[in-house]
C-alpha cells in the first residue's frame, strides 16, 4: 500500500507522461498500450527517476493498472519499458 507521498508522486508524474505525449505526439492519442517513459516523465517535472520515491510511485501505478512492463522491450536499452495501463487514461480524468 502506497503512502500519500507516493500517490501524488505518481499522479505527477502520470500527468508528465501525459504532458510529454502531448509534446512530441501530438495528432496521436494517449491510449492503452502506448509505450511511455515514466523516467522521462519525472525528469521533466524536476523528480529524479533514481530513488526510493520514484520507485514507489513507479509500483503505486503498476498496482493501480495505469502503467504496465512493455513486453517488447523489456530488457531493452534506450527503449519504452512501460506502457501504458488499461485504468492509466481513467487514472489521468480523475485528477
Amino acid at each position: 500500500m502506497a503512502d500519500d507521498l507516493s500517490r501524488r508522486l505518481a499522479q505527477q508524474i502520470l500527468r508528465g507522461v501525459k504532458e510529454l505525449h502531448e509534446e512530441h505526439n501530438p495528432n496521436t492519442t494517449l491510449s492503452p498500450g502506448t509505450p511511455v517513459a515514466p523516467h522521462a516523465a519525472a525528469e521533466h517535472i524536476g523528480v529524479s527517476p533514481i530513488g526510493r520515491w520514484y520507485a514507489a510511485a513507479l509500483e503505486y501505478l503498476e498496482e493501480e493498472g495505469a502503467l504496465q512492463p512493455n513486453p517488447r522491450t523489456a530488457n531493452a536499452v534506450r527503449q519504452a519499458r512501460y506502457v501504458l495501463g488499461e485504468r492509466g487514461p481513467e487514472l489521468l480524468e480523475d485528477m
